[in-house]
């Protein structure tokens, strides 16, 4: 039986992404007419219809869209075999793609990037910051290799790690810090007093939960993609918002006169570690994970 080619499956799942036959084929470097006859050729090895076809549209099957699905995990596992095979199965060798999200990656990366220069020099790693939700797609279709998160995360199968502990810290309007600690009562805080980032960005979701802020009048309709406009809103405004410590480390919110605070040892969010199932190289992602868990515990 002659067995599909792993070409022919990227090629595959090339056409699945661009929706286009000419897209795809720029993408691959190769003519529409290879691209087409590849996609032919996969249909007859297994026996199955993967497009339907109407003259210069198409459109995946159920059965083409599953097939994509399993030409993608193929896909990753044989690039992983290949690196696994090319340094023997070394721990701490070759590349690691990592992607980060934006309310960590500006605040540890720089100490985890030394830190592994000294503990694993013979690793080269590569940095993608990105939302969650994104950098959970590009986990699952191999374009990384591991994420650091903030957790938890609800839905997905992907092996994880907690590498340690963010508290939460309270920064703004020093009167309204202060009533805040003294009541802890969102009630007794102006309306629209409470400054967040947008949803995208799980740091949101998870100061919501751990601050237990229900009341969504207390929020202000304005919501920030960075840090770094957050406290400069909350400035203008005289408001407060909730930064975790790694950013107060670093000095954010200081030099917009910013009064912080620690907030109660039990509002925290965790900073996790995700990994597909299926790789070769845990190990060697547990010790990048052990790396990051002591720049958490220094900070």
């Amino acid at each position: 039986m002659e067995l599909p080619s792993l070409k022919h499956l990227s090629y595959l799942v090339a056409l699945h992404q661009h929706q286009h036959f000419h897209r795809a084929a720029k993408a691959c470097f190769i003519s529409q007419s290879t691209l087409s006859s590849a996609i032919l050729k996969l249909e007859e090895q297994l026996n199955c219809q993967l497009l339907e076809r109407d003259h210069k549209t198409f459109s995946f099957t159920v059965t083409g869209e599953e097939v994509v699905s399993k030409a993608q995990q193929l896909i990753v596992q044989a690039k992983e075999l290949k690196q696994f095979a090319q340094y023997q199965g070394q721990v701490g060798c070759g590349t690691v793609s990592i992607g980060c999200i934006p309310t960590i990656a500006p605040y540890l990366l720089s100490d985890f990037s030394l830190s592994c220069q000294d503990e694993l020099p013979d690793l080269e790693l590569f940095f993608i910051e990105d939302t969650t939700e994104n950098l959970l797609l590009k986990l699952a279709d191999g374009s990384i290799d591991i994420a650091l998160l903030a957790l938890p995360i609800d839905g997905h199968n992907f092996r994880t790690k907690v590498l340690g502990k963010d508290p939460f810290y309270i920064a703004g309007d020093d009167a309204l810090v202060e009533q805040f600690l003294k009541t802890q009562d969102y009630q007794q805080v102006p309306e629209a007093s409470v400054f967040l980032l947008s949803k995208e960005h799980c740091l949101t979701e998870h100061a919501l939960s751990a601050c237990q802020l229900g009341d969504q009048s207390r929020i202000h309709k304005f919501s920030s993609s960075s840090l770094a406009t957050l406290v400069e809103m909350t400035a203008f405004h005289h408001g407060f918002t909730f930064l975790p410590k790694m950013a107060v480390d670093q000095g954010i919110g200081i030099r917009q006169g910013l009064s912080i605070k620690r907030l109660p040892d039990d509002m925290y969010r965790e900073i996790g570690m995700l990994w597909r199932d299926t790789s070769l190289r845990q190990s060697t992602f547990l010790k990048l994970g052990q790396v990051v868990s002591d720049c958490l515990s220094e900070k």
